[in-house]
């Protein structure tokens, strides 16, 4: 039960930070310079210009990426005693609250797009395209009979302005703004 001061759970906002601390660990580790944060209604995206997952990586014969967006139970539904992948918990857990999530990654040389409807794989494509940015980018629409009202974009933009505080080299964008201090030729 609640307090009845208490907000009721903001799932789009916690969603959105859960993608976040991913793409803040590729700044960290000196992979992005730039996080691109979307979130309007019960729709969420987030951006960045790191790595990418990695496109040809399998987990038990199941591509990464499907793997680690669709499998809750794993390594604990597993019959051999393979790693923890705490990162696939947490995508599952997202892609399972949404009705629709879309990720990209790019790659120098190839896109991939992988589409998730009501929590399972419904469209996955794979294209030799030169990018001059790679990274991933996730977008995604929440159940909207999991939470009544829209996202609170402002507890949220606080909460990123938070994070660039503490990573001021950080090029952090928020629903088209930037919350650095913007230097020339910041996009």
């Amino acid at each position: 039960m609640t307090h009845p001061m208490t907000p009721p759970l903001d799932i789009t906002a916690t969603a959105v930070r859960a993608l976040m601390l991913y793409s803040l660990a590729e700044f960290q580790s000196g992979h992005a310079t730039t996080i691109r944060v979307t979130a309007d209604g019960h729709s969420f995206g987030i951006s960045d210009d790191g790595r990418g997952h990695p496109l040809d990586k399998t987990v038990e014969g199941i591509a990464y990426l499907d793997f680690i967006y669709t499998h809750f139970d794993h390594p604990f539904g597993s019959e051999r005693g393979a790693p923890v992948q705490l990162q696939g918990i947490g995508m599952s857990l997202i892609n399972a609250l949404c009705s629709e999530l879309t990720l990209t990654v790019r790659k120098a040389n190839e896109t991939l797009r992988v589409q998730f409807v009501e929590g399972r794989l419904h469209h996955r494509e794979r294209t030799t395209v030169p990018s001059a940015e790679t990274g991933i980018s996730v977008v995604a629409v929440l159940n909207p009979q999991l939470q009544s009202g829209a996202a609170d974009t402002q507890r949220l933009e606080a909460w990123l302005k938070g994070v660039w505080a503490s990573s001021p080299k950080l090029k952090l964008f928020f629903n088209g703004r930037p919350l650095h201090l913007p230097a020339a030729g910041d996009a």
